[in-house]
């Protein structure tokens, strides 16, 4: 081989290389959930939901274990994700979820996401509705201690994910 043709299949192969550098490959996940993947907090919550599942827990999302709303955030989005998929298979040990739970979900994501919102401090127990139960006051006396306990776990959760939410704004 003379040296023009060696210069010139040299050339090309370095060229093709730089090309298969820079592109990444299709089958690859984007780097931002690669990156929330691998994070302590969102691997701590799914942990924490895996172990909730296992031994048939209801959720309860336990952020405050972690320091920065980040990691609160991060934490709560491994918890959901976890408690989802764990659940598929252990179907029979997780009962579905109650009213009191469905309701109290509900009303802690709103108001979760307004405290946000409005840029106000966590305050999950002082919330009208958590110390309330989501009933009112004529109510009360008819609702049982067990449906207001099943409201404010649920709240609390949906409470969490609302305000550490990383979906609007960023935290």
């Amino acid at each position: 081989m003379n040296r023009a043709s060696s210069f010139l299949a040299t050339s090309t192969l370095g060229i093709a290389v730089l090309f298969l550098i820079q592109a990444p490959p299709r089958w690859t996940k984007d780097s931002v959930t690669v990156q929330r993947e691998l994070d302590a907090a969102f691997r701590d919550g799914q942990f924490q939901a895996e172990l909730d599942v296992r031994t048939g827990r209801k959720p309860h999302i336990a952020s405050g274990r972690w320091n920065s709303d980040r990691d609160r955030a991060l934490f709560a989005e491994g918890y959901k994700q976890g408690y989802r998929s764990f659940t598929a298979g252990y179907l029979g040990r997780v009962a579905g979820p109650e009213p009191a739970a469905v309701t109290g979900y509900q009303d802690g994501l709103l108001d979760g996401t307004s405290q946000r919102e409005a840029m106000k401090p966590f305050a999950v127990n002082r919330t009208r509705k958590y110390l309330n139960a989501g009933v009112d006051s004529a109510q009360s006396t008819l609702v049982s201690e067990s449906y207001k306990r099943n409201y404010r776990l649920a709240y609390t959760n949906g409470y969490q994910t609302g305000y550490y939410s990383l979906h609007e704004g960023g935290n």
